[in-house]
């Protein structure tokens, strides 16, 4: 998730169980032509492992370049988005765009999978208008051009995300390809994980909007949201590593996180309003001082 899923995130979410994680979008373009401007969408520490390079393009060529780079940087496998639905991406023909592009999009993958010796994965929807679905017959191109891996949000990039995920499509591709799937769309809680895999068979969980908030939801175990008590220092640890990464930059980033991490606990609305102006750490520290938090809430 772009703007969502930088090192700081993932280490959060490994903490609490997940199994493999992904780099935010990174542009293959750029990364050739302005390498440094990549460098936070790629950042990772080793223990995160393993982990993904996820980019985005749509040209073979650029595409095969950028994979070999990902490789280059050590990451275990490197994954194609072809999911998202932002106007901007689709407008330079990557994304969801290739969605209505079968041939280029298996030609990517194809050069990909020849460029490198890591795993290719592909991120991708149901298709790019609602009154045409693409899979599962896309899904097997993919697998046919070196696609070790896929993962699929079964709603189309019309839909984005209005309306349900249509499961029964992921059960459709798990039906006919011979390589992994992880089934994503409206993952939110260890419920849905569990529906998910027994109705559609997938070999994998691809969590996304689901975790922004909420990294308790790779915790097995765990079947109720945190007390208030856990997540004030689930927070602070993760603005800490924004700090670490982004500098005061970070806690900018944060605002959104945090808004996440708080909502849904009784009287934090006043709160969360003013996390969305706060410039330094210690301005959030004030904020949880200020309002008492752990005597007024926690449990």
């Amino acid at each position: 998730m772009a703007g969502v899923t930088d090192t700081a995130f993932r280490q959060i979410c490994k903490r609490h169980g997940a199994d493999v994680v992904f780099t935010e979008m990174a542009s293959a373009n750029m990364m050739l032509a302005a390498p440094t401007r990549n460098e936070a969408f790629l950042r990772y520490e080793e223990w995160e492992r393993p982990i993904i390079g996820q980019i985005m393009g749509g040209d073979p060529k650029v595409m095969a370049e950028a994979a070999r780079v990902i490789e280059e940087m050590g990451f275990d496998g490197v994954d194609v988005n072809m999911g998202c639905p932002e106007k901007k991406i689709v407008g330079n023909a990557c994304g969801s765009s290739l969605l209505r592009d079968g041939d280029m999009a298996a030609r990517i993958v194809e050069a990909m999978a020849n460029a490198v010796n890591i795993p290719v994965s592909v991120k991708m929807r149901s298709g790019f208008y609602d009154s045409d679905i693409v899979q599962p017959q896309f899904a097997i191109r993919m697998e046919n051009a070196g696609a070790a891996a896929l993962a699929i949000h079964p709603r189309t990039k019309e839909q984005a995300y209005k309306g349900s995920a249509d499961w029964t499509i992921t059960r459709q591709i798990v039906e006919n390809v011979g390589v992994p799937v992880g089934g994503s769309g409206d993952v939110m809680d260890r419920e849905a994980i569990r529906r998910l895999r027994e109705e559609t068979g997938v070999q994998g969980i691809w969590v996304a909007r689901g975790a922004m908030g909420n990294p308790w939801i790779f915790e097995r175990e765990r079947t109720e949201r945190p007390p208030l008590a856990e997540v004030i220092e689930t927070a602070l640890e993760h603005a800490r590593l924004m700090v670490k990464y982004k500098g005061n930059h970070g806690m900018i980033e944060m605002r959104k996180h945090l808004t996440w991490y708080f909502n849904g606990f009784p009287g934090a609305a006043a709160l969360r309003e003013q996390m969305k102006t706060v410039n330094v750490y210690e301005d959030l520290v004030r904020l949880i001082e200020q309002h008492q938090l752990l005597e007024r809430f926690a449990a």
